[in-house]
């Protein structure tokens, strides 16, 4: 007779299946740019209580800080490459 050769899988002997681990769902600037307006539309047409209110008014404001942040981060950042752009050209005269 002949012996037959086995081979174990490499799968957990305790019984689970592994899977493929997806990435995380990505939330960018723009996502958070819609949520704002999404707010502003929602309470401007009345979808919100009263009492909801100023909780929705508080995280607004919070988003809105953080968005004008960013926007002002980004516009030094503009400035700062433009600037250093422009300093090569002046040392070439």
């Amino acid at each position: 007779m002949s012996e037959e050769k086995k081979t174990k899988t490499a799968q957990p002997e305790d019984g689970t299946v592994e899977t493929p681990q997806s990435q995380p769902p990505a939330l960018t600037v723009a996502d958070l740019r819609n949520v704002r307006t999404i707010i502003d539309i929602s309470s401007s047409r009345g979808a919100f209580r009263g009492a909801e209110l100023k909780t929705v008014g508080e995280v607004f404001d919070k988003l809105d800080t953080f968005l004008k942040a960013v926007d002002a981060k980004a516009e030094e950042q503009k400035k700062a490459e433009g600037d250093t752009a422009e300093q090569p050209k002046a040392e070439e005269k």
